[in-house]
This record gives structure tokens, C-alpha cells and sequence, in this order.
């Protein structure tokens, strides 16, 4: 079992068809594929050996693209992390995996010359600018090696947004398995055109034999995507498959509404990294007028757990999210299962559920369990499954507001505060003031304003009296912006809104 053959028999099939639309230009199924073994080649020829574990720092491209095949061909191991996540986190994470080689643009060579430490074990370093240069001469066949089912095939790190970054462990066996799910889950053929504003969907696609238009935009800072561009793209490109973050498509939905488009060759909106509004589904509905959007539920160690569309969260669950009773995020995926353990932790089980954290055995203990014959990934939100079979989803386990006599979760509570008009988002949070856990919610107005008037107060203290589970908020905030995730900038960082509040408070 190797995942690039996915890519190989595409070549094969429909080798002159477009797989990669990059900055203007076309690659084709077979050109990708020829550069892949060149690649391939050439790495091996430079000393990459099957099982080393290979940095990869390369913006989204082909040249991407066909590193990372090449690499998943030879059976080298390829190592993804978010130099977001801060220079302390990201030379930790690079000394956990003690890479062979690293392959990345310039600046990673800047990063590894300061911190020579960190990249000691990595005695190849080639530079991802000169590679199709350089690999022009080698060979374009290369056989896949076969690789056993439980045998490494990616290490990918956790952006660390409730802790440590963390590497997970994928094997050829849980790619080729995710590679299915979504073709299912999404009713996926070669004649669908991918738009996707995170990279990791494109391979997906690519092994689906789909075209694949890599957007202009910064994938990283989603929240500062112009909608227009992304409006150009997608109509330009034909696209009937789009994905990423929410922070890419709540703007946009702005964007078409006040100007009356719609995008009538998009089949499939999907957003993920964190729950997504019913507002913005309602507003993607009158852009979408021959599809919808869609939520999967998932994380780094399990993705996808679930999946739901927009058109039933609007028909269905809607009423009952914006009440307080969570977001729903629809029933388990083919192969997959979840369960509830401590009363309100989510756990999951199934083919695409990775089993171990890379050189963190402490991780992988406090995060796996074996029952009933199987291993359950604790995926670390807190919910309830009901009697349908559907996953509610309340929020991060690290970010529940416990007080005596009360267990307050997240998403039920800020569900109610989120239909104000006024309001963009908030948080519940529970700053130590005094010694005592005082539960409150910090706000982020639609206009950035920061001033609490007397009558906006009055408005969330009749909220709040409105709803028994959101009654214990005893302190209302405003911030003018919310400190969010690296990888989706939508994740709201509720540890960080914490310590502002309490810096504010004692």
C-alpha cells in the first residue's frame, strides 16, 4: 500500500487532463505524476532514504505537490508544522522529530542556520526553488514502494491551540482511507473542480482525479482574505468543490450578498477548524443556489468524525443550536464511531482515527484508550450524542467554566449572545478573580467598539436572564478583537481572553 499510487493511476487514466491550476499555469495528471519520479529520484540520489523523516517547509504550490508524492512514494516520511505556532513551539516540535532533511524555500535555511541545534539531525537540506531545476535530469519512473498498513506516512503537528503542538502520526492506510470518505461524503468525481484554502484537500483531490485551482491568497491568514479574490478565483476556475476555514467565507458571504452574486457552479461549500454560525449558513444559502455548505466534525488525530450540510443544520437543528443546546454536527462517517466517557467527553473510534502521537508516549497514553477490543482517541471537546445518532458539540474540554452547582460549556452558552445584532462573537470564560472562578463573556462587537453603554449591558443581562444555563455570567467584557487560532484564524483563544481578563480584574 503506498497513497501516491492514487496519484500514479490518475496519470494513467487521464493523463493530459489538468491537475494542479497554479499562478496561471496548467500541470497535467501525467506531468505531476513524471515529476513526482523525478522528484523521487532525486532525493533518493541526494541520500533520502525510506523511513527518514523529512521537513517540509514549501508554500502551497506544485512544487508542494509533487514533494510531498514524491516523498510518500520513496517512503520517506514527511514532516508538516506551522511556523505560526511561534518559534519556541516549532524548534521544539523540529527537535521531537530529529529530521534526516529538510527540503523548504530560503527562509528555512535562515531558520536552520540561527538555530543550528534544533536541525542537527538533518545532514540533507535542498532547497524547494531549485528543485525542478535540479531533478530535470532524473529518470521520470520511479516504482512506489509498498508500505505496511501501521508504517508512517506523514507526521502532521497540531497547531497547539489548548496546548503543546503535537505530531500525529499518519499511516498510507488512513490517507487512502480519508481519500474514500470524502470522495463519498461529497459525492466527489473527476469532473469536479477543487478550490481548497487548505492544502492538506488538495492531495484528497488530486487522488480523486479532480483539477485542482490553488487560490492566490495567503492560506495562513485566512481572516485577511479579500473576498473578491477568492469571488474571482472560484467563478474563474469553475470550481464545484470549495473548502477552508470559516474565516475565508463568513467576509465573503458579506461580500456576494451586497453585491447580488451568486456562484451557481459550487456544489459543496465546506467549512471547517472550528463551528460554523447558523448565520452563516442562512447567508451561503442565497449564495449557493445549486448546492449548499457543509460543517465536517473532526480534529488532527481523526478527520473526518462527522459531517452535516448546511441545508439540514437550517431545516433541522438551527432553532435548537441558537437556544443553547450546541452546535450540531451530524452523525459518524462510514467506518467511523463516537462515544461519551466522564459523562461528556467525545471519544472516537475507526479507520481514520490515527494511534499514536510521534516521540510523546505520555501524550499517547493520556489521549488513547482500548475498549471493547478497540482503540478510542480521546479527542478532547466535550458534547452529548443523541438518540438519533447526531454528535453536539459544546466546545474544548480546556476551555469548560466549572463553579459549584454548575458546569458551563462554551458554544451553548455564546449561542444565545451570538443572535444580538451587535455582536460578532464572544467567549465564555472563567477569569480567577479574588481567588474565586468568576464566570463571564467577553464580546467582540461588529463595529469594534469597546465602550459598554449602559443600555448594550442592559441588553445581555436579559439575554443572560432569559436562559437557566446562562445565568450564572456574572461579567460582561468587550474587546475589540479576538486573539484566534495559526492554522484556521477562527479558533477563538479562550485560554489567552482569560488571562486578559484576569489582568484586567486583579
Amino acid at each position: 500500500m503506498n497513497v501516491a499510487t492514487l496519484l500514479e493511476d490518475q496519470a494513467k487514466a487521464l493523463p493530459g487532463k489538468a491537475a494542479i491550476i497554479c499562478n496561471g499555469k496548467k500541470t497535467t495528471f501525467q506531468q505531476l505524476d513524471e515529476t513526482v519520479n523525478r522528484f523521487a529520484n532525486y532525493f533518493a540520489k541526494k541520500g533520502i532514504s525510506s523511513g527518514d523523516r523529512v521537513l517540509v517547509f514549501i508554500l502551497p504550490s506544485a512544487e508542494l505537490t509533487a514533494t510531498m508524492f514524491g516523498l510518500f512514494k520513496m517512503g520517506a516520511v514527511p514532516v508538516v508544522i506551522d511556523p505560526g505556532m511561534g518559534v519556541k513551539n516549532l524548534l521544539k516540535a523540529i527537535e521531537e522529530v530529529s529530521p534526516q532533511a529538510v527540503i523548504g524555500i530560503s527562509k528555512a535555511f535562515v531558520l536552520s542556520a540561527l538555530f543550528r541545534k534544533s536541525f542537527r539531525t538533518a545532514r540533507i537540506k535542498l532547497k524547494s526553488e531549485t528543485l525542478m531545476e535540479k531533478s530535470s535530469g532524473e529518470p521520470g519512473a520511479f516504482t512506489a514502494r509498498d508500505m505496511g498498513v501501521d508504517e508512517p506516512a506523514a507526521i502532521l503537528f497540531t497547531s497547539g491551540g489548548t496546548g503543546t503542538p503535537k505530531g500525529v502520526v499518519y499511516t498510507h492506510k488512513i490517507f487512502t482511507a480519508q481519500t474514500a470518505l470524502l470522495q463519498k461524503m461529497f459525492s466527489l468525481t473527476p469532473d469536479d473542480i477543487g478550490y481548497a484554502c487548505f492544502f492538506l484537500f488538495t492531495f484528497f483531490s488530486l487522488g480523486l482525479g479532480m483539477s485542482s485551482y490553488f487560490p492566490s491568497v495567503d492560506m495562513s491568514k485566512a481572516a485577511r482574505a479579500k473576498p473578491e479574490t477568492l469571488v474571482r478565483e472560484i467563478t474563474e476556475s469553475g470550481a464545484s468543490f470549495v473548502s477552508g476555514s470559516p474565516a475565508f467565507w463568513m467576509r465573503t458571504a458579506e461580500y456576494c450578498l451586497a453585491r447580488g452574486i451568486t456562484l451557481p457552479r459550487v456544489k459543496s461549500l465546506v467549512m471547517f477548524g472550528a463551528p460554523v454560525q447558523v448565520a452563516t449558513h442562512e447567508k451561503w444559502r442565497a449564495i449557493l443556489p445549486n448546492g449548499t455548505t457543509y460543517s465536517p466534525y473532526g480534529a488532527t488525530e481523526s478527520l473526518p468524525v462527522s459531517n452535516i450540510s448546511g441545508d439540514y443544520i437550517l431545516k433541522h437543528t438551527a432553532k435548537e443550536t441558537d437556544a443553547g443546546a450546541g452546535t450540531c454536527v451530524g452523525k459518524t462517517v462510514d467506518t467511523v464511531e463516537a462515544g461519551i466517557i466522564n459523562s461528556d467527553e467525545i471519544v472516537v473510534s475507526g479507520d481514520v482515527v490515527t494511534r499514536e502521537y510521534y516521540n510523546n508516549e505520555k501524550a499517547t497514553r493520556e489521549s488513547k484508550l482500548f475498549k471493547d477490543g478497540k482503540m478510542w482517541h480521546i479527542i478532547g471537546d466535550v458534547g452529548r450524542i443523541d438518540e438519533e445518532g447526531r454528535i453536539w458539540f459544546y466546545g474544548r474540554k480546556a476551555h469548560v467554566v466549572d463553579i459549584p452547582g454548575a458546569r458551563m460549556y462554551p458554544i451553548p452558552c455564546e449561542a444565545v449572545f451570538n443572535r444580538h445584532p451587535g455582536i460578532k462573537r464572544c467567549a465564555l470564560i472563567g477569569p480567577s478573580v479574588g481567588g474565586s472562578v468568576i464566570p463571564s463573556l467577553v464580546i467582540e462587537r461588529n463595529d469594534g467598539g469597546t465602550k459598554m453603554t449602559e443600555a448594550f449591558l442592559k441588553e445581555l443581562h436579559e439575554i443572560r436572564d432569559k436562559h437557566e444555563h446562562t445565568r450564572p455570567i456574572e461579567k460582561f467584557y468587550l474587546k475589540k478583537t479576538f486573539p484566534v487560532d495559526i492554522r484556521h484564524n477562527i479558533k477563538i483563544d479562550r485560554i489567552a481572553l482569560r488571562a486578559w481578563a484576569e489582568g484586567r480584574s486583579n
